[in-house]
């Protein structure tokens, strides 16, 4: 029992920092922009109508996705 509960305890203690990182470099990661996620949608009009919408909410949304924090540029 004592084992367990001491490996229990190792797993979060060295797992703390690994999430710290993780948070860290997303943090970092330079924010997409609404017409990088354009770029990526291709040349159909429905990508256009989702572009503009970005640009007035900075969030695109594709059917029941929606993702938001773009920057309007």
């Amino acid at each position: 029992m004592a084992r367990l509960l001491f490996g229990t305890v190792l797993v979060a203690v060295l797992s703390v920092p690994l999430v710290a990182m993780s948070c860290n470099e997303a943090s970092a990661q330079e924010r997409a922009t609404c017409s990088q996620a354009r770029a990526h949608c291709g040349t159909q009009r429905v990508c256009q109508r989702r572009y503009e919408a970005c640009m007035e909410t900075g969030c695109w949304t594709v059917t029941l996705v929606r993702r938001c924090g773009y920057e309007k540029r």
